[in-house]
């Protein structure tokens, strides 16, 4: 569920199909700079009512990273 809601948002914010995206994907390939990143986490924030750090966030390298990230980040506020 939580891969497919991430998947979702990248594929709006970068105009991706869906299906193109995987976990293996690096935020290189999907062109994505710092900024795209932080923005990207930042709608997830909102979506899943959760905070995630900004070292964390900063530090992400690809799909799984951020995937990661979001299931601990939802598993510490329930």
């Amino acid at each position: 569920m939580i891969y497919e809601k991430v998947a979702t948002f990248i594929s709006e914010q970068f105009n991706i199909d869906e299906d193109d995206i995987n976990e293996d994907m690096t935020f290189e390939e999907i062109g994505a700079d710092e900024f795209d990143i932080a923005e990207l986490a930042s709608a997830i924030e909102g979506e899943f009512d959760i905070e995630l750090g900004e070292d964390e966030v900063s530090d992400l390298k690809d799909v799984a990273g951020l995937v990661k990230l979001v299931k601990t980040a939802v598993e510490l506020s329930h």
